[in-house]
């Protein structure tokens, strides 16, 4: 018993790193900390448009969005926003309300905001807008990115 919990203890303080390796983050916030981040600390933006349904999306959230390097340049240089496309939710932003056309998700139909954002252009998935600090439009990439594309679309 008395070894026992000596090797326990040192089983614990050897494997307890690699149970927290790899599992930072990005440090994503909704539309309303985006307003109140920007009037403190104006920093560049990104914004991911996605849906659902996209498989591509999903892709990007569980491969492209887990890798530390990017974590870390994106956490440390932009503020980071997911938008369903597809939301009905309600959104604040930039002194307005931004409601869905409808209160049903529905397949296709886009949110208000999300076509905003877009200005026009059509809706393709996934889609990375990218703001300077004062929140006007620098890049926008809509498709899948890799690492290499992504990390090159951020600097």
């Amino acid at each position: 018993m008395k070894y026992f919990r000596k090797i326990s203890f040192l089983l614990i303080s050897l494997l307890y790193p690699l149970f927290h390796f790899g599992q930072e983050r990005i440090n994503w916030v909704s539309f309303e900390q985006l307003d109140s981040l920007l009037a403190v600390a104006p920093r560049e933006t990104l914004i991911f448009i996605h849906t659902d349904w996209c498989a591509y999306c999903r892709k990007m959230e569980q491969e492209i969005f887990t890798k530390q390097e990017i974590i870390t340049m994106i956490n440390k240089n932009y503020y980071a926003v997911r938008l369903d496309a597809e939301s009905v939710e309600e959104i604040t932003f930039d002194q307005s309300i931004w409601k869905a056309k409808s209160n049903t998700k529905k397949t296709g139909q886009y949110h208000r905001l999300a076509l905003q954002l877009l200005n026009g252009k059509r809706m393709v998935f996934p889609s990375l807008l990218r703001f300077d600090h004062e929140f006007r439009l620098k890049n926008i990439q809509q498709k899948y990115l890799t690492s290499k594309e992504l990390n090159d679309f951020l600097e």
